[in-house]
């Protein structure tokens, strides 16, 4: 069972500058992926508090599997970027896309310049 913690943890990254959309119910942010070739086959993968002031569950390895399982199971999934600040920038949302060999991977919901998933630290 997991406890929701009410109050930031001291040792999580702060989300700020996250307050410019409206949150959805429940909201996952992507923090770095992990390559395997050319293709993310993991990323670290945490529950945003919908106060966007911390996390519900902290960033973890995460398999691709399980995030394209969210995206369609319908939460929202968005990408988190560092900034200079230490704190954590929302970035574009992910969805979920197929190769043309019929291979499913994530990628941005709309392409901005240096915010792509694989523009995002690697772990």
């Amino acid at each position: 069972m997991v406890e929701k913690s009410m109050e930031p943890s001291r040792t999580s990254t702060p989300l700020a500058g996250l307050s410019h959309a409206p949150v959805p119910s429940v909201l996952y942010g992507i923090t770095a992926v992990h390559v395997e070739g050319s293709q993310i086959s993991e990323v670290m993968m945490g529950m945003i508090d919908p106060s966007l002031e911390h996390w519900d569950l902290r960033p973890a390895p995460t398999r691709l599997v399980e995030v394209v399982d969210r995206l369609v199971e319908g939460d929202t999934v968005v990408t988190l970027f560092p900034t200079e600040r230490g704190t954590l920038q929302m970035g574009p949302q992910v969805k979920v896309d197929v190769l043309p060999e019929g291979t499913e991977t994530l990628a941005a919901a709309e392409e901005q310049p240096g915010r792509r998933l694989l523009d995002l630290p690697r772990f």
